[in-house]
This record gives C-alpha cells, sequence and structure tokens, in this order.
C-alpha cells in the first residue's frame, strides 16, 4: 500500500502533465492571436512583408497582395505567421 505522500507526489505530478499537455494545446496560453497589420512590400515565393520589419506567408487566396493593404496576421504562438488575407475597404 503507497504512504499518504507517495500517493500526493504522483497526484501532483500527473496533474503537471495535464496542464502542461492543456497548455500546449491552448491558444490562450501559447499566446496565439489575431491582429491587424499593413502590407509594406510584396516579395516572392507567397510572401509579404508587413509592417516594414517581417516577411509573412500568404494564403493563396489573398491573390493580389500590393503595398498599403490593411490585411489580418494570424500569429499561431508557435513562431508561425500567416496573411490570412486582405479586409475589406467599404
Amino acid at each position: 500500500m503507497k504512504s499518504g505522500h507517495s500517493i500526493n507526489r504522483d497526484l501532483g505530478a500527473a496533474l503537471k502533465r495535464s496542464a502542461r499537455r492543456t497548455g500546449e494545446n491552448a491558444p490562450s496560453v501559447r499566446g496565439a492571436r489575431l491582429m491587424l497589420a499593413t502590407v509594406t512590400d510584396v516579395l516572392t515565393g507567397g510572401l509579404v512583408e508587413v509592417d516594414g520589419d517581417m516577411s509573412v506567408r500568404r494564403l493563396a487566396s489573398y491573390t493580389t497582395p500590393a503595398d498599403g493593404d490593411l490585411v489580418c496576421l494570424a500569429d499561431f504562438g508557435n513562431g508561425n505567421w500567416l496573411v490570412l488575407g486582405k479586409l475589406a475597404t467599404t
């Protein structure tokens, strides 16, 4: 039979593992977010430069990027960024 201390230690370890798994999969914990950015240069290979400081891949559906476009930018919280597309002007 396990001692009370041993049971508490096992329970604590199980809770830590559960919290880590939850955090790895939860955007709110990873820091994932959506934000607005302005295209400052259209690059080759499906990339655009946004806000003058980073090159980001764009979705194939964003077919005609242009300097000055206001776009929705996704930060997945794991180092990956993606331009989802241009915002409507009207």
